[in-house]
């Protein structure tokens, strides 16, 4: 057997080590996050009723389905998400280093690219998460690697699979038909061919596009899913943002200026808020960015970018350029819109940023060969064991207390006494909220003053909700049964409802 690592294809070694990471993460699982209800209750209703329900309940319910088939092997759903998980981690793990190999076959390049994706913290942070961004994350990535391969030999196979899987990357989330529609303009900067030749090979991918595009609309159209329905839904969730957002009214003008200037300042600055609201928006996003990045791989970047490291050659660097911008354009039209962000959502372009890092990495390496400096070589190796540090250790607060708090429910209420709680964990795993994906944030008054005598209320302390735990309206109602972790550290209330 060949032990030499050099003289096998590093991309299927890196993917084994995800594969075991991975493993890791299903067996240390911890309490799922809120979003993970939302695909478990549509994975149950794809089980039970087919394709066509799933999506009337869940517009996004292809990553669902995918759990929902994993599970039907005998796996709880939450266990059936991470493996779900993991093999979208593996394809992301290839794709990017696949990437990198069109960049330079070189192999340790192609060795540090792997350590990079593999202890990315920011990116290793979902890995436990269910979340179906990161069907999106894989899928666009090897989007990218194919797109590539057919510039550089017009494969219509290439051409092919760059459609079929941002087609796929659409069913996790819609941009990525974004991708889908302006990367292949990128071919018009590929100085490889003459310009005729350039339009003939575009001319080409949008026939793909199109024809793969209308093949998927009838399939749907067969299996029965309104495809225009599901589109005015989604369409429908940011219609109140769009139509709310966008002018302010003398009051609300006013109204931010006194709260934003001193009264004097707001006298002449206010007719600028909504340049200030803008300024402040792309502020978040950039921040965002930032926080993708994270503050390894940005000190690597920053290095880069000064030391003139940052550099690909350009039948690379404008597709990756395309992605980078058309992902830019996508989170600031959101930001816009909707007036958050989550660092989730820069995820794709931050991964695409980071194929800059092993670049810089060699070269730092290389130039301390030459000069004879062993030091780089210890303080990469600190550098990269803290990003496995902080890519597989959480320092976050523990979950324990969502945990005993089920515990004691199960223990000490009767199996058929209500529950009404704000926590989506309590709500599953007590097996007493038939609705636990629909659960909310926040508690409610007339949550509480609608329920039974004797209702157990499960109250995780957000501020508002502690506040309105405190109304004298509300505490008169209720009795104090326990406090989770303990009675100093409230993250938890269990409360008998009396009268």
């Amino acid at each position: 057997m060949n032990l030499d690592w050099r003289q096998h294809d590093i991309r299927w070694i890196a993917v084994a080590a995800s594969l075991v990471l991975s493993i890791f993460t299903l067996l240390l699982q911890e309490i799922p996050n809120s979003d993970a209800y939302t695909y478990a209750r549509t994975a149950e209703i794809f089980l039970a009723d087919g394709v066509v329900a799933a999506y009337q309940h869940y517009s996004w319910a292809t990553y669902s389905i995918l759990i929902g088939i994993v599970s039907s092997t005998g796996l709880d759903v939450f266990s059936a998400g991470l493996f779900v998980n993991a093999m979208f981690y593996a394809i992301l793990v290839y794709a990017f280093l696949s990437i990198v190999k069109e960049i330079n076959d070189s192999k340790p390049l192609l060795a540090i690219a792997a350590l990079c994706i593999l202890v990315y913290p920011q990116l290793n942070e979902y890995r436990d998460l269910l979340i179906r961004d990161i069907g999106l994350w894989a899928l666009s990535l090897a989007a990218l690697w194919q797109y590539l391969l057919y510039a550089k030999t017009q494969s219509l196979r290439s051409a092919t699979i760059f459609c079929t899987c941002l087609l796929l990357a659409a069913s996790f989330r819609a941009e990525a038909l974004a991708y889908l529609a302006f990367t292949p303009l990128s071919l018009l900067f590929d100085t490889r061919l003459e310009a005729s030749a350039r339009k003939i090979l575009l001319v080409k991918m949008y026939a793909v596009v199109i024809s793969l595009s209308v093949g998927l609309l009838l399939f749907l159209a067969l299996m029965g899913l309104n495809v225009a329905q599901l589109f005015i839904e989604f369409a429908s969730i940011y219609e109140p943002f769009i139509s709310g957002n966008f002018t302010l009214n003398d009051e609300e003008r006013a109204l931010l200026g006194s709260l934003l200037f001193s009264e004097y300042a707001a006298t002449f600055s206010r007719e600028y808020i909504e340049v200030f609201l803008l300024a402040g928006m792309i502020s978040i996003l950039l921040a965002n960015l930032l926080s993708g990045i994270g503050g390894p791989y940005l000190i690597i970047l920053t290095i880069g970018f000064f030391k003139s490291h940052l550099r690909l050659n350009r039948e690379v660097a404008i597709p990756v350029a395309f992605y980078l911008c058309i992902n830019f354009l996508i989170l600031l039209s959101f930001i816009i819109v909707t007036r958050y962000l989550s660092s989730r959502y820069a995820m794709l372009m931050c991964i695409l940023l980071v194929l800059f890092v092993p670049i810089v990495v060699l070269h730092i390496l290389e130039n301390a060969r030459v000069s004879g400096r062993k030091s780089s070589v210890y303080i990469f190796a600190l550098f990269f064991s803290y990003c496995a540090i902080d890519s597989y250790y959480s320092f976050g607060e523990s979950k324990s207390y969502v945990r005993d708090s089920i515990e004691w429910i199960a223990q000490n209420t009767d199996d058929s006494s209500e529950l009404v709680t704000n926590n989506h964990a309590i709500a599953y795993f007590s097996g007493k909220v038939e609705d636990y994906d629909l659960v909310q944030r926040n508690l409610t008054e007339e949550e509480i003053l609608s329920s039974e005598v004797g209702t157990t209320i499960a109250a995780e302390l957000t501020f508002e909700t502690r506040n309105l735990l405190e109304r004298n309206s509300i505490a008169d109602k209720l009795k104090l049964l326990a406090y989770f972790p303990d009675a100093e550290t409230r993250r938890m209330a269990l409360f008998e409802r009396v009268d």
